[in-house]
């Protein structure tokens, strides 16, 4: 599948985008470059392997154990040392409610 300029003017106007005519020619050939890797990706021998879903929940994919830590002082103070404002051991937020 190759996109010609009618194809790009069409989906540039869909996207609500203005180009000039250099730039439809440019975009055009980059486009045709990318169909054609994806068209590639089609070429790939998957005979045998079972079509994905999700890739939740699979063996192959790496958890680690989920473990609560007890309150620290210095991990909250490292973690508020990233915070615009800290007051007491608190993150300050602006006002919002009057």
């Amino acid at each position: 599948m190759a996109l010609d300029k009618p194809a790009i003017e069409k989906l540039a106007m869909l996207s609500r985008l203005k180009f000039d005519d250099q730039k439809i020619e440019s975009f055009s050939k980059e486009f045709n470059n990318i169909l054609g890797f994806v068209d590639s990706i089609g070429e790939v021998d998957t005979t045998g392997i079972s079509p994905l879903t999700s890739v939740a929940n699979l063996p192959s994919t790496p958890e680690r154990e989920d473990v609560a830590l007890p309150p620290s002082a210095e991990r909250r103070d490292a973690h508020q040392k990233n915070a615009p404002k800290a007051e007491m051991g608190f993150f300050s937020v602006p006002r919002i409610v009057e």
